[in-house]
């Protein structure tokens, strides 16, 4: 049995019900040179094995597109996974952070990403499971699974955004593109605040969110993702 089997038993076992993985292609060399860590694609392989024997789901994998870097991956993660049951999700290169040297014309937007599918695998929309999901769902004519994209760049999704993310130290980010975050520590720790106290708080901030970035993009200047530009928080600190 891999040792990856009994700890995501042990996932399973402490209430976890679904996972998401980050695949950004089968080519070694190709993820090993997008993931900054040098992580082999036999391991996350193995890790989804594990999670679907001891039946996680759903399971989904996501895939940063990054033009002239892995958009040749594109088939070859769909043949894979189809019919798989994991939900291939096609991420577009995004501007988070400052450090990744974002560009513009290494975007490649979902639309072809789209184009690209449906000439090998057609393809039919479907609805969203709810308002405000991030991503646009597809599935196989031929009924071998579902894939979805994610118009992160191209398209503006603030307007119906739900979701908040909490860092390890305590901050609560209204945004992946945001620059600051709430200190939610101190009311965490203390004691003599409820649950329904916290939660008015968490609330209350929400409500004030104006975070419009994916709208105000084409307004920034055009090296906005590189160094030393609008600086924002970076994906590897508060998540995706």
């Amino acid at each position: 049995m891999p040792r990856c089997w009994p700890k995501a038993q042990s996932l399973k076992d402490a209430g976890l019900q679904r996972v998401t993985v980050s695949l950004d292609g089968l080519d070694d060399a190709t993820f090993r040179s997008m993931n900054d860590v040098d992580f082999p694609v036999a391991e996350v392989l193995k890790g989804i094995e594990a999670a679907q024997k001891v039946g996680l789901a759903p399971i989904k994998v996501n895939m940063v597109v990054k033009r002239g870097t892995n958009d040749a991956e594109i088939i070859p993660m769909a043949r894979h996974f189809r019919n798989s049951g994991v939900v291939l999700r096609f991420i577009e290169y995004m501007d988070v952070g400052a450090t990744n040297g974002w560009r513009m014309d290494e975007v490649l937007p979902s639309a072809q990403v789209i184009e690209r599918l449906n000439a090998e695998f057609p393809l039919t929309p479907i609805n969203p499971n709810y308002l405000g999901e991030t991503a646009e769902r597809w599935r196989y004519a031929d009924g071998a699974g579902e894939i979805g994209v994610i118009s992160s760049v191209t398209q503006a999704f603030c307007s119906d955004c739900n979701r908040a993310r909490l860092s390890t130290e305590g901050k609560l980010f209204l945004c992946l593109f945001a620059s600051q975050g709430h200190d939610l520590r101190a009311l965490l720790r203390n004691e003599q605040y409820t649950d329904e106290q916290i939660a008015a708080a968490v609330g209350h901030i929400w409500q004030g969110r104006t975070d419009r970035y994916s709208e105000l993009r084409a307004e920034l200047p055009a090296d906005v993702g590189s160094a030393g530009s609008l600086k924002r928080v970076e994906m590897s600190y508060i998540g995706g």
